[in-house]
């Protein structure tokens, strides 16, 4: 790892959050700017742990006229916590610190999910929602990997149907919040602990997190990409390894855009050449820090004509 990647400084805001007790957002790039761009990471993750947050804040540096600064939250499902939260819950919390970051006088703010953080977005736009979450002005989608889907990478489609079976017995019988034993999860998600509630969310077909299965039926894809009302950046990895290589991931974005109200999905959207599910080439990573900021320019642009 480079000593800039390693090293850097952050502000940290303390801010009241429904879920978690002394939450925090980690605040870098453009001091006194006057809007956020707010990165929401996958399962596993948690503030700095993934580095493409730090190279948009740099990029964004040159851009002062943007006027964003970038933020990762730190939530109850952050690292690994994430077995037993919700993506309701993770709506709540983003919410909260939306409404901090108005209090504060930030006046355009983006969410961009990473991976489940996708997921998290999609939850921040549904209907059941309505009015209960603080607006935001527009989001990023990178990496909008269907989690069942990559589960099913790594284990046999019996083995995972048992484990889903499990779950549900256990749901069914008032102990949604027990754990899924052990052996029943993929080897690389068992030193998670893990609830049926939230296994049963995220492995099976009407699973609560299943809002990127490219098996969905249309007019479920449709109610989903419906309720995005802000300006949306998709942008699925090229080579993410997260997905089946037979996927077609670029149809697959088209079709998302179509389902999206007329003028808010962005032209940009599609796949980030040369990219894994992280982003972690600096070839990927540049290319796609001046996606995010030509996205933000159209945003501000669309401001201007209000």
């Amino acid at each position: 790892m480079s000593a800039s990647r390693s090293l850097f400084m952050t502000t940290v805001h303390r801010y009241k959050s429904p879920h978690t007790p002394g939450a925090c957002a980690y605040e870098v790039g453009l001091p006194d700017a006057k809007n956020a761009y707010v990165f929401i990471g996958g399962l596993g993750d948690g503030p700095h742990t993934v580095p493409y947050p730090r190279a948009v804040a740099k990029h964004l540096e040159t851009l002062p006229d943007l006027s964003y600064s970038v933020f990762e939250i730190r939530m109850k499902s952050s690292f690994d916590g994430w077995g037993f939260s919700s993506l309701v819950q993770d709506a709540e919390e983003i919410s909260a610190l939306v409404q901090y970051l108005r209090g504060i006088g930030r006046q355009k703010i983006v969410l961009n999910g990473h991976s489940t953080g996708c997921q998290d977005i999609m939850e921040y736009t549904s209907p059941s929602h309505s009015g209960q979450l603080t607006p935001v002005d527009g989001y990023i989608l990178q990496g909008p990997v269907c989690d069942r889907a990559a589960i099913a990478l790594e284990i046999s489609a019996d083995k995972l149907e048992h484990s889903v079976a499990a779950a549900k017995a256990l749901i069914d019988s008032g102990r949604g919040l027990d754990c899924v034993p052990r052996d029943e999860l993929p080897s690389f998600m068992r030193s998670t602990p893990m609830s049926a509630n939230r296994w049963y969310a995220l492995a099976a077909a009407d699973g609560a997190d299943n809002y990127f299965d490219p098996d969905l039926p249309e007019d479920t894809e449709k109610r989903y990409w419906s309720g995005v009302d802000k300006p949306v950046l998709i942008l699925h990895s090229a080579e993410d390894e997260f997905v089946p290589k037979s996927l077609d991931k670029e149809g697959l974005v088209k079709r998302w855009t179509t389902h999206c109200r007329p003028g808010l999905a962005s032209e940009l959207s599609g796949t980030i050449p040369g990219a894994n599910h992280r982003v972690a080439s600096a070839e990927a990573e540049q290319w796609f820090v001046k996606a995010v900021a030509t996205f933000l320019q159209g945003i501000a642009a669309l401001e201007s004509k209000i």
